[in-house]
């Protein structure tokens, strides 16, 4: 799987809550569903679904950093 798997929003999403660890960083998307609204959760829940599927290796080669407002 590639990062071109994920959306930019589901990118940015993943930056915010990205530990060192996929299991870590899927729980602490999962702990914050119940503060965001219908459509941020909606992009956690896809982002969430896509993380599960890479493994380990994976997750950790993916930089997972936070678009700039600047890139087009």
């Amino acid at each position: 799987m590639s990062m071109f798997n994920f959306t930019i929003e589901e990118t940015n999403l993943i930056a915010i809550y990205k530990t060192d660890a996929k299991g870590k960083t899927l729980a602490r998307i999962s702990g914050a569903l119940p503060e965001m609204d219908d459509d941020m959760r909606t992009i956690a829940e896809n982002a969430s679904r896509k993380l599960a599927a890479l493994t380990e290796a994976e997750f950790s080669l993916l930089p997972f950093t936070p678009a700039d407002e600047t890139d087009g």
